[in-house]
């Protein structure tokens, strides 16, 4: 349920009163807008870097900050693991109990942040295309 303090009370009032339920404030996410003009600059970034989109994405990650973690897995995994997170980055390779691992960087990306977070990753992209002669006023 999400709505007003007035809606949420009133929905409460009518749910099962044996059950527990979780209220918490909805933070307002990135906009399509931010997302577009986002991967426009990345886009940019890396053909004026000859790198991958997704290198330059980590890249800007890691800059702003964003919430990561690190995971080690088999070399065989990688797949699997790019398709569940957005940013990943290979680290190095690490051998564990006899048998070759790679550690990866994982970032949950910009898609799970909020508008606030999304600014500060944006002012870094557009940092980086100033610093590398970018335009960034038609995007």
């Amino acid at each position: 349920m999400i709505g007003t303090q007035k809606q949420v009370i009133n929905w409460l009032l009518e749910q099962d009163n044996t059950k527990f339920y979780e209220v918490k404030e909805k933070k307002t996410t990135r906009s399509l807008q931010q997302n577009k003009m986002l991967w426009e600059l990345i886009h940019k970034i890396a053909k004026v870097q000859n790198q991958d989109d997704m290198e330059v994405y980590c890249t800007l990650l890691e800059r702003a900050d964003a919430l990561s973690d690190y995971i080690i897995t088999a070399t065989e995994m990688e797949e699997a693991l790019r398709k569940t997170f957005r940013g990943v980055k290979f680290m190095r390779k690490q051998v564990v109990n006899d048998k070759e691992c790679n550690i990866y960087k994982v970032y949950i990306g910009s898609s799970k942040m909020n508008t606030k977070e999304m600014t500060e990753l944006l002012d870094i992209t557009i940092q980086l295309c100033s610093e590398l002669g970018i335009p960034t006023l038609e995007v």
